[in-house]
């Protein structure tokens, strides 16, 4: 596919910092013919020396991922060929979720990776690896998408995975940690031992057309997790049950589990002592919606490790999942 006319929206603090560069080298790597870009550290840094046409779009008065929504939604309305995004997961699904609320899901993503994890579909290439699309034969290819949200208002979109824990990874220090997801919608890595989101009053349910299922309840529910059952589940090596989903051809699964399972580092002794993990799994099609309340207050609805909302008990939050929710675009291997 061509890309002579693109958007390129940077996030300026993924990677250290270094998504200008990247940015740049990307830039020499597909050379297109115009570039529309966000202003300053959005983007427009990165080109002091540009030998295409440049629109330079202001973004303020936003702040934040509201810039990069902001753009997003700006460049979709001006036709151009793809959105190239400098960025993690949460990034990519950020601009996935501007798309959406657009209704326009044909607009191809090429995601650069330089987050913490760089392991969703909507990651093009590494940072590291950026020149490998310097003639690269590009194609976009239709993914599957979770739609994450509380109280009936949609919050963000998942391409891994949606949890609901006190942490999400991060890198601190050149190493992946689990930090404080409420800290981390601040823009602060503060390092934070995993919890229990269990409660007396927790519910997890699964609502279709047929009726509704309990999934769990109490302390059954310290760890919530919806996902594919493919590469991209976070928990695929613990989550059997929603590997059986995708046998009956479910799109996705939701594990629930007695034990904080989505940790960085699993100590053998805790483990042990936990022995034996107890686990519910459903399926989920597009009929059907996960719903979650009465955990404990503080708890954070996240999406690709993308902090989406701190929930108070009284809340709901729900996932559904859609077919072809976004086109991403690849590089085509050589046969």
């Amino acid at each position: 596919m061509e890309l002579e006319r693109i958007g390129l929206i940077v996030n300026p603090v993924a990677g250290g910092g270094a998504g200008l560069s990247i940015a740049r080298a990307a830039l020499r790597a597909l050379a297109p013919r115009a570039v529309l870009v966000g202003a300053g550290e959005m983007g427009a840094a990165a080109l002091p020396d540009a030998s295409f046409i440049v629109r330079v779009f202001d973004w303020s008065p936003q702040a934040g991922k509201a810039r990069t929504t902001f753009l997003a939604e700006r460049f979709a309305a001006e036709g151009v060929d793809a959105l190239v995004v400098i960025g993690g997961d949460g990034t990519l699904a950020d601009v996935a979720l501007a798309l959406h609320q657009a209704q326009n899901h044909a607009l191809p993503l090429l995601g650069i990776g330089v987050g913490s994890a760089n392991v969703g579909p909507l990651i093009t290439c590494r940072g590291a690896d950026v020149k490998r699309l310097a003639g690269a034969r590009l194609a976009a290819h239709a993914f599957d998408g979770l739609i994450a949200g509380v109280n009936a208002a949609p919050r963000g979109l998942g391409f891994n995975d949606v949890v609901i824990g006190f942490t999400v990874l991060a890198t601190v220090n050149g190493r992946v940690v689990d930090v404080d997801a409420a800290q981390k919608m601040q823009g602060r890595n503060i390092p934070r031992e995993p919890e229990t989101i269990a409660a007396h009053d927790a519910r997890v349910v699964k609502t279709s057309p047929r009726g509704e299922t309990l999934v769990a309840r109490g302390d059954q529910a310290a760890t919530v997790i919806v996902g594919f059952p493919d590469a991209r589940f976070y928990g695929k090596a613990i989550a059997g049950g929603v590997i059986l989903a995708g046998l009956v051809g479910d799109p996705a699964g939701c594990l629930v589990c007695e034990h904080v399972l989505v940790r960085t580092r699993m100590d053998p002794a805790w483990y042990r002592r936990s022995e034996p993990v107890v686990s519910r799994y459903v399926g989920l099609d597009e009929t059907e919606r996960i719903e979650a309340w009465g955990l404990r207050d503080g708890a954070v609805l996240c999406a690709d490790g993308n902090p989406l909302a701190i929930l108070r008990p009284s809340d709901r939050a729900h996932v559904t999942v859609q077919r072809a929710l976004v086109n991403a675009i690849q590089i085509e291997e050589s046969e």
